[in-house]
Formats: C-alpha cells, structure tokens, sequence
C-alpha cells in the first residue's frame, strides 16, 4: 500500500517539475522575443530617418560683358497685409442703372489663413507604458512575501 501512495507522488512530482520547466522555456522564449522585436523596431527607425542625397553642381554660366544699362537695382517687396474680403451677398452689388436707391455700404469680413500645425517634440518616439523594471521587481517581491504570509498562517492553524 506504501508503494502506491509515493508513487502517486512521485508522479505529482514529475509532472510540477515537467510544467515548471516548460515554463522557465516559454519565459526564455519570450525574452528572446522581445529582443527581436527591439531589434526590428531600431531597423525600422534607421530605415525610416533621411537619408542624404548627392547634390549636382553644374557649371556657372559665364558672364558676358554688358553696358552699364543692364545693371538693375533692386526694388523691395510690398509687404503683406491683412486685407479684408468682400462677401458675396453683403450689399456691394452694384444697383440698377437708372435706379437712384443708394446702396448699403459694404462691410469688410476677415478670412482667417490656415496656419500649419507644429509637430509635437515627441511625435516620433513610442510613449513608455506599462511597468518598468523596479515596478516589476518590487510586485514580485510583494507577491513572493504574501505566499511566504499565507503559508505561515495555513500551517499555524
């Protein structure tokens, strides 16, 4: 009879040990995972920055020898202003010839220009997320003291 009950656990045993280490090998795999995975995102990044291109210089024309005529000054640009627009509808057709009713003034609206948004400075990075490394260790270590805890409290019983 003694035979059957260690046998019972020595099959109990083997079997933990079986599952214990083919979960040590799915942890080992997927560590080795992740470091692909980093691998392949820092390729993709390197692939995705610029890259130089060859610039082509071509010869200057050579100068010919021209009057004093030629020489222009240069004249300054106006500058740009905020002009307002005429919109279509707000009285400043025209009346009817022959017609002696006078015409409302038209008042000016201002159309907005669309002005390009600024990328964030930290568009081009991945957020961090999840836990880091001392979040993990420190869950761990609370974990492993509530098993230690529980055992403690099963057997004094």
């Amino acid at each position: 009879m003694e035979e059957e009950t260690t046998g019972g656990q020595n099959r109990l045993f083997v079997i933990l040990a079986v599952s214990l280490i083919g979960l040590l090998v799915l942890g080992l795999v997927g560590i080795g995972g992740v470091f692909v995975i980093r691998q392949n995102l820092e390729q993709q990044a390197a692939a995705a920055r610029a890259t130089p291109t060859v610039m082509i210089v071509l010869p200057r024309a050579t100068p010919t020898a021209a009057g004093a005529a030629a020489l222009t000054t240069p004249t300054a640009m106006p500058t740009p202003t905020n002009t307002p627009v005429i919109a279509k509808g707000s009285g400043g057709e025209t009346a009817a010839a022959g017609s002696q009713q006078k015409t409302p003034t038209p008042k000016p609206t201002r159309t907005p220009t669309p002005v390009p948004a600024a990328e964030p400075a930290g568009a081009a990075t991945v957020p961090e997320t999840g836990l880091g490394g001392l979040e993990a260790v420190l869950i761990a270590l609370g974990l492993t003291a509530v098993l230690f805890v529980a055992r403690r409290l099963r057997t004094a019983s």
